[in-house]
């Protein structure tokens, strides 16, 4: 039943997300405020039984933070080599969740890093979007500001999460600044993305404090770019309508495509929009 898994993660320090019952709500979290809430075994006894639950990346009950290495479009090719690349880094046994499509691959860490994409390529979509490129995403991390579906839940295939490995959310193994470093080193040698990409000339140059001139998140950003018509759905997070399941989160701060299931912060999201836009593709 999905409260007594969202509570048995609440056990483990871990913070559990009310997620959908069918479609693409399946991987979909329900609840406004997700991402700082912090829910106590009463509140999630009563959630529905019958709805997946996700795991909330980053800062953890423990004073650790969670970080996911998803792998995605090509996995079967792309997994097994950067896991067998992986073995001389990591010592200990990984936690790996399978979709039968990806994998997920759990680490803690004492830093609450953010996502992003460390590789993927950009091609065709299916259908055709009006020539417009498509990211496929090969590996990417899902940090601060994300959530991980659970092992035990269903994805929108009709597969089912499943542990890969022998090990459970009680195994997840400490993953140093200097390791996660190599790892995303490693990740980034699959990556067929164009190394240089023309920008776009209505996105500025980010300022020396890190920020991109009026833009103090992606709501603002979306809003100026996309011109598209605005919903909010029932957890806060507002969908830009015409863009494939296109959301940004209530706090501005993240946003997420469904179509193309990749997200991540603002700088994430200009390389996205300049990808829809012809800037820097294949």
């Amino acid at each position: 039943m999905a409260n007594k898994k969202a509570q048995r993660l609440i056990e483990l320090g871990l913070h559990p997300v009310l997620l959908g019952s069918r479609g693409d709500d399946l991987k979909r979290p329900l609840l406004k405020g997700w991402q700082t809430a912090v829910y106590t075994p009463k509140d999630v006894s009563n959630w529905p039984a019958g709805n997946n639950i996700g795991i909330r990346c980053g800062w953890q009950r423990e004073a650790w933070a969670l970080l996911v290495f998803d792998f995605d479009e090509e996995a079967n090719r792309i997994f097994p080599y950067w896991l067998q690349q992986t073995a001389p880094l990591i010592p200990e046994p990984l936690v790996v969740v399978t979709s039968g499509r990806g994998y997920h691959v759990y680490f803690y860490t004492d830093k609450a890093y953010p996502g992003g994409t460390l590789a993927g390529k950009y091609g065709e979509a299916s259908p055709p979007a009006n020539g417009r490129k498509r990211l496929f995403k090969f590996i990417e991390t899902l940090g601060e500001g994300r959530q991980v579906v659970t092992a035990g839940s269903r994805h929108p295939s009709g597969h089912r999460y499943r542990f890969r490995s022998q090990g459970t959310y009680a195994d997840i193994p400490y993953l140093s600044a200097e390791k996660y470093q190599q790892l995303v080193t490693l990740s980034r040698c699959f990556d067929r993305r164009p190394k240089q990409r023309q920008r776009d000339t209505t996105v500025q140059r980010k300022q020396p404090n890190g920020r991109f001139p009026d833009f103090d998140n992606c709501l603002t950003y979306a809003r100026r770019f996309l011109n598209s018509p605005e919903q909010m759905e029932r957890n806060g997070d507002i969908r830009f309508l015409g863009y494939g399941g296109f959301m940004v989160t209530a706090n501005g701060r993240g946003w997420y495509s469904f179509s193309e299931e990749t997200g991540g912060g603002l700088s994430e999201l200009i390389a996205w929009h300049q990808a829809l836009v012809g800037e820097g593709a294949c």
